[in-house]
């Protein structure tokens, strides 16, 4: 199922991990937080640029896959991880 942005955000091509579809290959565009998250988040792998699916939702825990690993994370990181789908926007 391909990544449908809202109209008027479009323009931004990124959403929270946490509000993005299942199963879709994205790419990690920015992290939204402190020195400390990012320094977190590039030592769990997730920076920008990486390629990440989202592969479940539940409550308020999200599980993600990187390649072959999967791990999750609470919502709320989710949602300082923004990301669109894999390929676009770039020229």
């Amino acid at each position: 199922m391909p990544f449908q942005p809202d109209p008027q955000t479009s323009h931004l091509q990124a959403l929270p991990l946490a509000l993005a579809p299942l199963g879709v290959l994205l790419e990690v565009r920015q992290l939204v937080g402190g020195q400390a998250f990012a320094q977190r988040m590039l030592a769990m792998g997730l920076g920008p640029g990486r390629q990440i699916r989202l592969m479940q939702r539940e409550g308020n825990h999200v599980v993600l896959a990187i390649g072959a690993t999967r791990f999750g994370i609470g919502r709320g990181v989710a949602q300082k991880i923004l990301v669109a789908e894999a390929g676009e926007g770039r020229a």
